[in-house]
């Protein structure tokens, strides 16, 4: 291959949020596991993400956070059943928590190749920053709320001046 040209064509890709039913009792258990997680390994690794976090696999380490996995897992399927007219299976790539305190944030970036990437916010102080997709699209969290989103959109939280406490995903096809 001695050259490779590149050609574009605009398309709008949708961020589709809901507010979890039931979310404050999933909430305070999703927070005391965390904290749980936090005290048992309190270290953290170099990412995009400028705030504590878990390693990438956690959902494999640490078998108390599959009730979120499962919903996220549903939530994946019902959009792309309603949305993209597909029946499709997924499963989680990699899950990760976080807790941003007042100034951190999470530098630009994709979460490409998995097809769809997801923020749920289990516990957002009045404050705390967005997600903002692509430049344009800001989202301000709420206690319950799920972001999905296709993986390839680029985006930043800018340093925030409140805590949120956030579960971070990527889903892929599940082929049998």
């Amino acid at each position: 291959m001695n050259t490779l040209n590149i050609q574009s064509v605009k398309k709008e890709l949708p961020v589709f949020t809901t507010i979890l039913d039931n979310h404050q009792q999933l909430n305070q258990y999703l927070k005391e596991v965390i904290f749980e997680h936090r005290q048992q390994y309190p270290e953290t690794t170099y990412s995009n993400v400028k705030a504590w976090h878990t390693e990438w696999m956690t959902h494999q380490k640490n078998p108390k956070f599959q009730p979120i996995v499962d919903l996220v897992i549903s939530a994946c399927e019902f959009i792309s059943q309603g949305y993209f007219n597909q029946k499709v299976e997924f499963k989680c790539f990699n899950m990760w928590a976080m807790i941003y305190e007042k100034g951190e944030h999470a530098v630009k970036h994709s979460h490409y190749p998995s097809d769809f990437a997801c923020a749920y916010y289990v516990d957002v102080e009045p404050g705390c920053s967005p997600i903002i997709f692509e430049d344009t699209l800001k989202i301000y969290p709420e206690n319950g709320m799920l972001v999905v989103f296709p993986a390839m959109l680029h985006h930043e939280v800018p340093p925030t001046d409140a805590r949120r406490i956030v579960i971070s995903m990527n889903l892929d096809k599940h082929y049998c």
